[in-house]
């Protein structure tokens, strides 16, 4: 799986539309789609309830849309500790 599915259904889930995500996330429409398909394809279920407009998560989604977000969160809080763990101007280093 590749983190850029999880931003793109994240923002899915806020916008409630294929179209808007897709110009919020710089790609097409239809490349957009594909990577929430390969999503759904690696969690084995819908995850979008495209019958209605604005478009809904399914209970399935909603549960991936949490731990998305916690998933996204741990990942931008690791690459910020990495990063300062790194940086010569840090206190975590001696001098």
């Amino acid at each position: 799986m590749d983190t850029k599915w999880l931003e793109d259904f994240v923002s899915l889930a806020e916008t409630r539309s294929f179209s808007r995500s897709a110009q919020l996330r710089h790609v097409t429409q239809s490349a957009f789609s594909r990577r929430i398909q390969s999503l759904e394809l690696w969690a084995g279920t819908d995850l979008i309830d495209r019958s209605s407009y604005p478009t809904t998560l399914t209970p399935a989604g909603k549960k991936l849309h949490a731990k998305a977000l916690e998933m996204l969160q741990s990942l931008q809080a690791a690459k910020s500790e990495m990063k300062e763990d790194h940086d010569p101007k840090s206190d975590n280093h001696p001098a």
